[in-house]
């Protein structure tokens, strides 16, 4: 599957001048690898994930296609 929604997630993370690893911590995940692998469409968040991410990062992502929209 071929999402774009690792660029949305880079994207949101580098605008809030969050680390990979300062993400996964507020996040609530182990560290920053889980971070890079959704930023490089390696795997997909969870819905759960994405929600934390849009909720953390200020953003909506749209976990389908993969856009971002800043709220």
């Amino acid at each position: 599957m071929s999402t774009r929604i690792g660029k949305a997630i880079r994207a949101a993370r580098m605008a809030s001048g969050f680390t990979q690893a300062e993400l996964a911590d507020w996040i609530g995940i182990a560290d920053g690898n889980q971070i890079s692998r959704w930023e490089r469409d390696v795997v997909t968040p969870s819905a759960g994930n994405v929600g934390e991410l849009s909720r953390v990062l200020g953003v909506r992502l749209d976990n389908s296609v993969g856009d971002a929209v800043s709220c």
